[in-house]
C-alpha cells in the first residue's frame, strides 16, 4: 500500500493542502474544529511526515512555483494563469520572473527547492543547467515550453517544428517562395525548433534555404526596423513573412510593419491579435492545455519521484484571420 501524502490528508479532511501545512507547522489562526479534522485524518491514514526527505518544512510547504524567463511576455502570463487555474485551491502558486538572467534563475530555483515550494514548473533561460542535477534529492521539477539542457526532467511543450511547418506550408501553397523568417536569439530552444520547421517546409516544397531571409536576434524594436528596411532593398525581397514569437510580432507592429496581411503569420496568439489590423494570422499554442498538463505532470512527479521522466508535446493550431492573397513584395518599411 502506498504511503499517505499531504494531499490525501487534505482530501479526507476537506481542507486545502496549505491548511494541512499550517496544522503540521503548528501555525496560529487555524480553527480548532479544522485542526481536529486534520489531526483525525492524519491518524486515520497513518500519515507521517518524513523529515529525512528534505525536512518537515519542505514536505508541507503547500506551494508550487512557476519560474519563467519573462512574465511580461504574453504567452508566459497565459501559462501562469493556466497553472493557477489547474491547481485550484490545492496549492498556493508562486510566480517568479527571471528577466532572462540565468544567475537569478539558479538562485531562485535553489531557494525554492530548499523548502519554499513542494514542486517547481520551470521555463528555463538559455544555457547550461547542470545545477538542477544538484538540487536536494526528491525535488519535483517539470520543464515547461522548453527542456533544460543536460538534465533529465519531465518536459511539456508545444510542437514547435510542426507549427512552423504548417505556417510556411500555408504560405508556399499560396504561391510564396521568398519567405522571410524573423526569429529570436539563436540560443533559444523554441527558436531552434521553429527554424527547423521553417526549413522542413521549404525542403518539402523544393525551395532553397536562403540565409539572407533569416533574422535571429533577441527582441529589439530598432534593430528589427533597420533589418526590415535592409530586407526590402535586397535583389529579391520577400513576398511573405513569418515571425517566431509574439514579442517579435509586437516589435514588427512598433516598427510600422502591417502584420494584418495574408502574407504574414506569427507564432503565438496574444490578446488583441484578433482585432489589431483587422486580425493577425497566428500559430496558436494552447496555453491552457500546456499549463494544465505541466501542473498535472508536476503533481504526479510529487507523488512518485522515481517514475521515468517523459516529454509531452501538444499540437498547435494555424489560425487564419486574413484571406490568402497572391505573392507581392512586402510593403517597404522606412527606418
Amino acid at each position: 500500500m502506498s504511503r499517505a501524502t499531504i494531499r490525501d490528508v487534505a482530501r479526507l479532511a476537506a481542507v486545502s493542502v496549505k491548511t494541512v501545512s499550517r496544522v503540521l507547522n503548528k501555525e496560529p489562526y487555524v480553527a480548532d474544529g479544522t485542526r481536529d479534522r486534520v489531526s483525525a485524518a492524519m491518524r486515520e491514514l497513518s500519515y507521517r511526515p518524513n523529515p529525512a526527505a528534505q525536512g518537515l518544512r519542505r514536505a508541507a510547504s503547500g506551494s508550487i512555483a512557476f519560474v519563467c524567463e519573462d512574465i511580461s511576455e504574453p504567452f508566459a502570463a497565459q501559462l501562469a494563469l493556466s497553472i493557477d487555474r489547474a491547481v485550484g485551491n490545492e496549492y498556493v502558486v508562486i510566480v517568479a520572473s527571471m528577466m532572462g538572467d540565468p544567475a537569478r534563475e539558479r538562485e531562485t530555483i535553489e531557494s525554492l527547492a530548499s523548502g519554499y515550494a513542494d514542486g517547481i514548473i520551470l521555463g528555463p533561460t538559455p544555457g547550461p543547467k547542470g545545477y538542477l542535477a544538484r538540487l536536494p534529492r526528491g525535488t519535483a521539477l517539470v520543464c515547461l515550453d522548453r527542456p533544460a539542457p543536460d538534465v533529465a526532467t519531465d518536459v511539456v511543450l508545444s510542437d514547435n517544428v510542426g507549427g512552423m511547418t504548417d505556417a510556411v506550408r500555408h504560405l508556399v501553397d499560396a504561391g510564396h517562395k521568398r519567405i522571410a523568417y524573423l526569429g529570436d536569439a539563436p540560443a533559444v530552444f523554441t527558436q531552434q525548433e521553429r527554424l527547423l520547421g521553417y526549413r522542413a517546409a521549404l525542403d518539402a516544397a523544393g525551395i532553397a534555404y536562403d540565409k539572407e531571409l533569416i533574422y535571429q536576434h533577441a527582441p529589439d524594436d530598432q534593430r528589427l526596423k533597420k533589418h526590415l528596411s535592409w530586407l526590402m532593398q535586397v535583389r529579391e525581397p520577400p513576398t511573405a513573412v513569418v515571425s517566431a514569437n509574439s514579442l517579435t510580432t509586437l516589435s514588427l507592429v512598433h516598427a510600422g510593419f502591417d502584420v494584418g496581411r495574408s502574407n504574414f503569420i506569427g507564432f503565438d496568439d496574444f490578446p488583441l491579435a484578433d482585432v489589431l489590423y483587422g486580425g493577425i494570422n497566428v500559430i496558436a499554442q494552447d496555453a491552457d492545455a500546456l499549463g494544465a498538463e505541466a501542473t498535472h505532470t508536476l503533481l504526479r512527479r510529487m507523488q512518485d519521484n522515481a517514475a521515468p521522466v517523459r516529454t509531452t508535446r501538444l499540437a498547435t493550431k494555424l489560425v487564419l484571420r486574413q484571406t490568402p492573397g497572391e505573392p507581392a513584395s512586402a510593403d517597404r518599411v522606412e527606418p
